[in-house]
């Protein structure tokens, strides 16, 4: 069975492997045989505004539509490679994970952190699980990075102990992460949004609930304050985001700025498939020619007159190739036979036996005694062009998204045309600049944890102490002893 669409005077006709396109005339935008629905008036679609009012809280969206999120990840998961980059920024910044630290200077007066693992800090982290903290904490740190580089920003839920208010136990239990759609700033606030320009400070509650769905179930969680900590009973979520102008939640500006080339890579092996799939098949365009139209609009005319004849009579009503014509015409009619000898044409030429097949029209002679006929006229598909530019286009997405989200190809194991190797050196360089780079990511992935540590051990945060996420920078092999390097033999 073959299907047919039209786009005003012009159609597809779709049959197993085979696509057929075909024109009404020679002139098929000036034909008036169908009306263009083409050129209707695009609808704009609404923009939903950017406050809603949740349980008398004013909420400020996270996007156009509040949606934010869930297009970011569904983009980014649906990518081959940005997930593959995100694990790359993950792996580097985690490095050998949450550690202990004090700053110092060297003997040349430049800041360092001095590494320390403090037990009594350490045996808190890992009694999270114990205290009935879905994660441990090196899994909350892995996953604070991971949403940080897709959103660039992150809610940690602050779990408090009960006993602490009695003086039992520390007042911080654990941390958990929350999903960055299902969090949304809100305030007490009333304000006039036309007019009134709110601040994030104002923001002092997180409205949490399913967005994507028209619930009206939502929880608001104060949002954590050090100076509040004392008036809070079970949980608070902080926000840690770096900042983006103009907004007052985290924006990966990178994905903003390469969401085009991201979609397009998307939808690039679908395209390639789908053209491999059919590259085998008959692409071919038919002109039907105006003569023919006509001719076929008279025949029709001609049965409805005779038909009116007939009804009076009471005889039997002719049809017209099998189609009821009934007495007064309708250009439908016309359609219906033209769809039936498209239809007819496309099962000739459809399937992977289609060779050998032949099909018959009328031609026809005009005034000035040209002819005019049925044209089928074959597509030249291109398929080696098309197939090159849609790699090429997949090489250049490569490239934009390593290069946008600041990492080297050698350090992310792709490899670029015209480039055989890289040196160690370079490869080495290259890892050392980007190591170099992660301190204010480091800040704010470990902000969650010295939020807790301030309020479970003051006085050791106010010595200094702080928890950041330890990265050993690899030595060159040169300056590795023989026996410690990674060509060594292993006993």
């Amino acid at each position: 069975m073959s299907e047919i669409s039209y786009l005003g005077n012009y159609g597809l006709s779709v049959a197993e492997d085979t696509v057929l396109s075909f024109q009404l005339g020679d002139r098929p935008m000036g034909s008036s045989v169908l009306n263009d629905p083409g050129f209707e008036r695009a609808v704009m679609q609404p923009v939903i505004p950017r406050w809603l009012n949740i349980q008398g809280y004013n909420v400020y969206a996270r996007g156009d539509h509040n949606l934010q999120c869930e297009e970011q990840e569904y983009t980014i998961k649906r990518n081959r490679l940005h997930p593959r980059l995100i694990d790359k920024q993950v792996k580097f910044l985690y490095g050998l994970g949450p550690h202990g630290y004090f700053i110092t200077t060297d003997t040349e007066g430049k800041l360092q952190r001095k590494w320390f693992r403090d037990p009594e800090v350490f045996s808190w982290l890992e009694s999270w699980q114990k205290n009935g903290i879905e994660s441990s904490y090196t899994d909350f740190g892995r996953n604070v990075i991971r949403h940080f580089y897709t959103f660039y920003d992150y809610f940690t839920k602050h779990r408090f102990s009960i006993g602490s208010q009695f003086g039992f136990g520390l007042p911080i239990t654990g941390l958990e992460l929350v999903e960055n759609k299902h969090c949304r700033l809100a305030t007490s606030k009333s304000f006039d949004a036309a007019q009134d320009i709110p601040t994030y400070k104002d923001f002092r509650y997180i409205a949490f609930g399913n967005w994507g769905l028209a619930t009206t179930k939502f929880k608001v969680y104060p949002r954590f304050d050090i100076a509040e900590v004392k008036n809070y009973q079970y949980a608070a979520i902080s926000h840690h985001r770096q900042t983006s102008v103009g907004d007052f939640y985290g924006c990966n500006e990178t994905y903003e700025g390469t969401k085009p080339w991201i979609r397009g890579a998307n939808d690039s092996p679908e395209y390639i498939n789908s053209f491999l799939k059919n590259s085998l098949s008959a692409k071919i365009h038919i002109i039907i020619p105006d003569a023919w139209i006509a001719s076929k609009r008279n025949q029709i005319k001609a049965i409805c007159e005779e038909n009116k004849q007939r009804k009076a009579n009471s005889k039997a009503l002719l049809t017209y190739n099998g189609i009821d014509v009934g007495t007064n015409y309708s250009e439908a009619f016309l359609i219906n036979y033209m769809n039936a000898e498209i239809k007819k044409a496309t099962e000739f030429l459809s399937g992977k036996s289609n060779q050998g097949k032949s099909f018959v029209s009328y031609s026809f002679r005009t005034s000035a005694k040209e002819e005019e006929r049925w044209r089928f006229e074959t597509i030249d598909m291109k398929y080696k062009e098309y197939i090159e530019a849609m790699i090429a286009y997949d090489q250049r997405v490569d490239n934009v998204l390593v290069s946008s989200m600041g990492l080297d190809p050698s350090i992310t194991g792709i490899s670029q045309n015209g480039v055989i190797s890289k040196s160690g050196a370079d490869v080495y360089y290259n890892y050392i600049v980007y190591l170099s780079s992660l301190t204010s990511d480091d800040e704010i992935c470990s902000e969650a944890f010295n939020y807790a540590l301030q309020v479970n051990f003051p006085q050791k945060y106010n010595d200094g102490y702080r928890i950041g996420f330890y990265r050993d920078i690899p030595s060159r092999q040169s300056e590795v002893s023989q026996n410690n390097r990674l060509d060594a033999p292993q006993a």
